[in-house]
């Protein structure tokens, strides 16, 4: 038995759990599936084109693309498959997916009570400096 013979035997022995302090989740750019992930339940995070944060379970997400995949060139020469742009429509509510979250798309800034309140007090401080009804 090689090497990684050796570590494949080890992580499939292993509980979710212990796979996830090992493996613990990641951030990505884009979506993959990798040939050589399966088996470690890694937790994946992207943001696609939209904007939405997915998270996705890579062993479900390749189990549910595996046949598919089987019949890929870049697939069957580097076990490897990504996307940049979303997630593939195939696993679209499956347990592959666990969330898909909408991100805010609103720029505008967001200020606390305290910043508020001192930004009102020192326009009033220098409304003292104008004694005409000059808009500044």
């Amino acid at each position: 038995m090689n090497k990684n013979e050796m570590i494949a035997k080890a992580i499939a022995e292993m509980s979710n759990e212990q796979k996830a302090q090992i493996f613990p989740p990641i951030t990505r750019k884009n979506f993959v599936v990798r040939a050589n992930w399966l088996g470690r339940n890694q937790i994946i995070t992207f943001t696609n084109n939209k904007g939405q944060v997915v998270t996705y379970n890579h062993d479900e997400a390749l189990k549910i693309m595996s046949p598919k995949l089987t019949i890929m060139p870049c697939w069957i020469k580097r076990g490897y498959w990504s996307q940049s742009t979303n997630y593939p429509s195939v696993l679209k509510d499956t347990p592959a997916i666990l969330s898909v979250l909408e991100t805010a798309t609103d720029d505008a800034p967001t200020y606390t009570a305290e910043q508020i309140a001192a930004e009102t007090a020192l326009v009033e401080s220098l409304g003292a400096y104008c004694n005409d009804d000059s808009p500044v």
